[in-house]
């Protein structure tokens, strides 16, 4: 799915037309951009949690290189999707 169908999908579901639903995910695309860059969770009940996890710097040895080079600290975002939304899916998967 792409943001477009996204936003058709959101216009048609809300009322709105397609220029207001793009604003809006924009700006609630934007938010949660926000919160995640300071390392904030994002909860959104009966849906998941949106985090952000922290890879630590490593060594690793280059083969190419024959050496032992190090990988820098990495930041990641993780989904953990709430139990009523395994559920859901599970029965969609399941019918």
């Amino acid at each position: 799915m792409t943001k477009k169908e996204l936003a058709d999908i959101t216009a048609k579901k809300t009322g709105l037309n397609q220029t207001e639903s793009k604003k809006l995910m924009d700006a609630t695309f934007e938010v949660l951009a926000g919160y995640l860059s300071v390392q904030k969770d994002v909860t959104i009940p009966h849906f998941g949690t949106f985090d952000v996890h922290v890879r630590k710097r490593h060594k690793f040895y280059n083969m190419l290189l024959s050496k032992v080079m190090f990988a820098p600290k990495k930041y990641s975002i993780f989904f953990h999707p709430s139990k009523e939304y395994k559920e859901k899916m599970h029965q969609k998967a399941l019918s």
